[in-house]
C-alpha cells in the first residue's frame, strides 16, 4: 500500500486554541473520523463524478496512507464496530480496515432518490442517520437506515428541515442537525419535534460535541465556532472551507478538514 510521509507544522491561534497540527496534500478532504487503531481517517472527494475518490488515513507517526480507492465522491464517514460507513454520491459504502469495501445501501433502497448524500452518523445500536442536502436551499432530507429493516425519511414535512448537512447523535432520543443555511436544530426521535437552538453558521457543515459544548464548522466562512452556556464564540478561523469536523476519541482535539486548501488540522480544545 503506498505511503507518503508528510511532516506537520505547528501554528498558534489567538482565539483560545493552544496549538495546531496541520497535514497537507489531500484532494478535497471532506470528512474525518478517528479509527479504532488511533489513526485519523479522511474522505477525499477528488474530481466530482470521477472514480478517483478515496479514504486515506493519518497514522500515529504522521505518515499518510491510502486505505480504499475507486470511490466516486466520498463525503461523510463514521465508524461502527471496526467498519467505516461512507456516503458516496447516491449510495452508502461499508469499508473494512483492510481497505476492502462494498455497497451497504444502494440507490434503489432509498424511498426518495438521493440528490446529495452528505453527512452520516450512527446510533448505539447501529442505525445510520444520513443527510441529503438536496439543492442546498430547501429540498433536503434526513434518512434513517435501520440496521435490519430498510430506509425511511425522518421528519418528513417539517419546514425546519431545508438543506441538512451535519448530523450528531447526542442521546438515544435526540440528534443535532446543522442546516447549510446556518441553523442548528435539535430533533427529538420519539415525538419528531424539532427546535432551533442556534443560528448564524452560513454554510454549516460539521458538528462535534464535548460534554455540554457543541462545535460547529462553517464551510463558507472558514470558521469553527463553539456553543457554550447559550453563547456562540469563534474559536478558529482562516480556513478556506472548514468541512465535516470530529473530536478525537480522548476529546482533547478537534479535527478539521479544509476542503479547498487540501489540509487536515488538529487543534486542542478545552
Amino acid at each position: 500500500m503506498p505511503k507518503i510521509i508528510i511532516n506537520f507544522v505547528i501554528m498558534f491561534f489567538s482565539l483560545g486554541i493552544n496549538a495546531e497540527q496541520k497535514y497537507i496534500g489531500f484532494n478535497d478532504p471532506e470528512s474525518v473520523a478517528e479509527g479504532p487503531d488511533g489513526a485519523i481517517y479522511v474522505s477525499e472527494i477528488g474530481e466530482r463524478g470521477v472514480e478517483d475518490g478515496k479514504i486515506s488515513k493519518i497514522n500515529k507517526d504522521g505518515s499518510i496512507s491510502i486505505v480504499a480507492e475507486g470511490l466516486y465522491d466520498p463525503k461523510g464517514i463514521v465508524f461502527f464496530q471496526d467498519k467505516l460507513y461512507v456516503t458516496d454520491r447516491d449510495v452508502i459504502l461499508e469499508v473494512q480496515l483492510d481497505g476492502t469495501w462494498n455497497v451497504h445501501t444502494g440507490t434503489m433502497a432509498f424511498p426518495k432518490t438521493p440528490v446529495f448524500l452528505n453527512d452520516i452518523e450512527v446510533s448505539k445500536n447501529g442505525d445510520l442517520y444520513v443527510s441529503d442536502t438536496g439543492d442546498f436551499k430547501d429540498s433536503g432530507f434526513v434518512f434513517l437506515i435501520k440496521k435490519n429493516s430498510g430506509v425511511t425519511v425522518m421528519f418528513e414535512g417539517n419546514k425546519l428541515i431545508k438543506a441538512p448537512n451535519g448530523l450528531l447523535a447526542i442521546s438515544d432520543t435526540k440528534i443535532l442537525i446543522l442546516d447549510w443555511a446556518g441553523e442548528l436544530l435539535e430533533a427529538n426521535l420519539k415525538n419528531n419535534q424539532i427546535v432551533k437552538i442556534a443560528e448564524g453558521f452560513d454554510g454549516g457543515d460539521g458538528i462535534a460535541k464535548k460534554n455540554d459544548t457543541v462545535f460547529i464548522s462553517s464551510w463558507k466562512q472558514g470558521i469553527v465556532y463553539k456553543i457554550e452556556n447559550g453563547k456562540t464564540l469563534k474559536i478558529a478561523d482562516g480556513f478556506e472551507a472548514a468541512a465535516d469536523i470530529a473530536l478525537s476519541s480522548d476529546q482533547k482535539n478537534l479535527i478539521i478538514p479544509d476542503m479547498k486548501s487540501g489540509s487536515v488540522s488538529v487543534i486542542e480544545v478545552e
